[in-house]
Formats: structure tokens, C-alpha cells, sequence
């Protein structure tokens, strides 16, 4: 992106830079219309009103640093607030007890004897360390999440990662964040802080939606601000061992889950169809129909599905 192109969006040079390396060196992908994202949180299946949210933004655009391929949506400010996360855990599947990437880490957590997870939500992945005798306790900012797990007699406190770092410096073993690190618009403040905990050697975990699987094909307003802010693939965390002290150890894909099957076929269905009409004769309401068939008996596990799991070691 050029001088010009930063001046005619009103955004000074020195304001949007990459939230990962501090630079300028980003390019405008997108640029995202704050009445129409209004518009399709209210009207939606969602039913939140985001006004608020948004702080009087007219647009708001989507970036990607170049040296780390993050794509991050700017500006900064219209990160969600707690009470758009209270409001959204009233959807029954927000805060999904079986997830992929628990049982995952829960087979790369053996023989760390402190845990901690940010974002830990209910606490359903705190619960399956201490049912799986592992020593583990999160950190949440939704207090009605908190009290929830609190209630369940589960070691889940209300606590901002920053005063974390602070409190529990080189504690861990292992600190987690499942499906949190998108949401956060400083994210180099936030792996900084979660690398502080760490014990030397100790193993730092995420996972994040994977932005080179299917969701590229989408409007999904849950991708977008105010719930997610930034969109991660392979080759960001790939160059995240030059800005910290970490080294990346393991990359998994998740199979595509039997519960965005659907969602899968519409959105390739859509995305081809949408730029070769011969793709009709392969998308259409008889061979989606086929396709969905095969991918619930079991072909979905050949495929990748939406999140990107990594594990990085601390230097």
C-alpha cells in the first residue's frame, strides 16, 4: 500500500501498521461497509445489535502485513467488549464443550505439571485436564463465564492476560489459547505476555480459524470485527520464531467436523459457481446432495477443516 492510498482512506502512515512487527509494510485488501455490518449482525441469525461496537466508524478495513501474511482488520477499537461476549454465549454452540483442538492438546499436555489456558470460557478444557489428572486453571475476562465455571467448582478466574504475566512469570509448563488469539487486536502484546509464563522450554499452544481453509469463501460475520480481528494461516506462525522466543514444533489441520459439512459444500458451491459457470454441471442441489452423503459417512476426515492448531517451544 503506497502513501497515496493510506491518505486517501484518512489513515496516517504512522497509525496502521502491522500489530505483529510494528511496520507499515501492509497492503488494504478489503474495505468493509460499518452500516452493512450493522445491518447483518441485527438482522441476521445472530440478533446483536453492534452499533456500539463500533465507535462511529463509517468503514472498516481489512490489512495484511506483508513480512507476516497476518491479516488484521483496522481500526483497532472495534474489537469486541465484554458485553458483545456475554450477549453471544447465549448461542448454545459458542462455547462448545467437545472441541477438536482439546483432545488434541490434551495428548501433547502430558507431563506438564502446570497448566494454564486463556480464554478459558465454562472451563470445559480446564475440567478435562483435572478429570485427566493434569494440574490446570484459566484465566477468563467474561464474568458470566466466569461465575458459570466458578459455580462448577472449577480454578477459573477473572484476570486480564497482561496482570497474568505479571503474577505467574516462567510458572508453566504449558500455556493454551483455543480460538482466543484471533479476537485480539494486539496480538505481539499478547504472545509476549504468554511466552512470560513460560518456563524455559515450556510449550506454548493455539488454535486459531485457519484462513486458507474454506472460510475464505465466506461472509462470515463471526470472522469479521467485532468478534474477530485478526486471520491467521501456516506461514504467520511460521514467521512468528523471527519476533519471539519460540520455535514452532507442530502444525495440525483440523478434519473437517460433521457440523460445517454443510457449510462447506455452500461455500465452495458458491465460490466456483460464482466464477466458472461450467462449475454448475459439479454444484448443484442433486450432486450437493451427493456430496454431503459421502463427506458424513467419512470422507470429511480427507479434508481440511477450520482451525489450524500449532505448538511452539519456548527458547
Amino acid at each position: 500500500m503506497d502513501k497515496t492510498q493510506i491518505e486517501q482512506h484518512g489513515l496516517g502512515k504512522d497509525r496502521c501498521v502491522s500489530p505483529l512487527t510494528g511496520l507499515d509494510d501492509v497492503t488494504l485488501l478489503k474495505t468493509i461497509s460499518a452500516e452493512q455490518l450493522i445491518r447483518d449482525w441485527r438482522d441476521g441469525r445472530l440478533k446483536i445489535d453492534i452499533t456500539e461496537e463500533l465507535h462511529g466508524h463509517e468503514e472498516i478495513y481489512l490489512y495484511q502485513c506483508n513480512q507476516t501474511k497476518l491479516k488484521f482488520f483496522y481500526p483497532l477499537d472495534v474489537a469486541g467488549s465484554d458485553g458483545l461476549y456475554e450477549k453471544l454465549q447465549s448461542i448454545e454452540s459458542y462455547y462448545m464443550k467437545d472441541k477438536w483442538e482439546h483432545r488434541v492438546a490434551l495428548e501433547d499436555l502430558g507431563g506438564c505439571e502446570q497448566i494454564l489456558e486463556i480464554g478459558s470460557g465454562f472451563g470445559a478444557f480446564v475440567q478435562s485436564c483435572i478429570e485427566r489428572g493434569l494440574n490446570a486453571r484459566g484465566i477468563e475476562l467474561n464474568e458470566a463465564a466466569v461465575v458459570r465455571a466458578q459455580q462448577l467448582g472449577l480454578p477459573v478466574e477473572r484476570l486480564n492476560l497482561e496482570h497474568a504475566a505479571e503474577l505467574y512469570s516462567e510458572f508453566f509448563d504449558a500455556v493454551c489459547g483455543f480460538q482466543v488469539l484471533e479476537h485480539v487486536p494486539n496480538p505481539r502484546d499478547f504472545i509476549d505476555w504468554s511466552v512470560k509464563m513460560l518456563r524455559p522450554h515450556g510449550k506454548l499452544i493455539y488454535c486459531v480459524p485457519n484462513a486458507e481453509s474454506f472460510l475464505k469463501y465466506q461472509y462470515n460475520l463471526l470472522d469479521m470485527p467485532p468478534h474477530h480481528m485478526l486471520q491467521f494461516s501456516k506461514e504467520t506462525f511460521v514467521t512468528m520464531q523471527e519476533l519471539f522466543p519460540l520455535r514452532l514444533e507442530k502444525v495440525r489441520y483440523e478434519p473437517l467436523a460433521s457440523y460445517h459439512v454443510a457449510s462447506y459444500i455452500k461455500s465452495c458451491s458458491h465460490h466456483f459457481c460464482s466464477r466458472c459457470a461450467p462449475a454448475k454441471i459439479l454444484f448443484n442441489r442433486y450432486t450437493n446432495l451427493f456430496y454431503k452423503l459421502c463427506l458424513m459417512r467419512g470422507l470429511r476426515r480427507l479434508l481440511v477443516g477450520q482451525s489450524l492448531y500449532v505448538q511452539f517451544h519456548r527458547l
